[in-house]
């Protein structure tokens, strides 16, 4: 998961590694339907993060998919923030890749 999260000291709580990736991800908002692609930055076990030319919704139940291999997860929206080349999005990851 790439949250950032950190406990005593700003020791890394993580509880998977993260790999870098870089590919397109498909991204459907569950509510709405809205469907739009974004590029991934990196995954791990339990979440991914990627980036994104428009804002999601903290806790936004969406689907998240890697179109190069055909595998796709439910999500939660777990961080949002503003960059330079658009919104950087976390996410949890609510069951495996498949």
């Amino acid at each position: 998961m790439d949250l950032e999260v950190t406990g005593i000291a700003g020791a890394d709580l993580r509880q998977s590694d993260r790999f870098p990736m870089h590919c397109p991800v498909r991204v459907c908002c569950l509510v709405t339907g809205h469907a739009a692609t974004a590029h991934g930055l990196n995954l791990s076990a339990g979440g991914m993060a990627f980036v994104s030319s428009e804002a999601l919704a903290l806790g936004a139940l969406i689907q998240v998919g890697l179109p190069n291999s055909g595998l796709s997860a439910l999500a939660r929206v777990r961080n949002c923030e503003w960059q330079e080349t658009g919104w950087r999005i976390g996410v949890e990851l609510l069951g495996s890749l498949a």
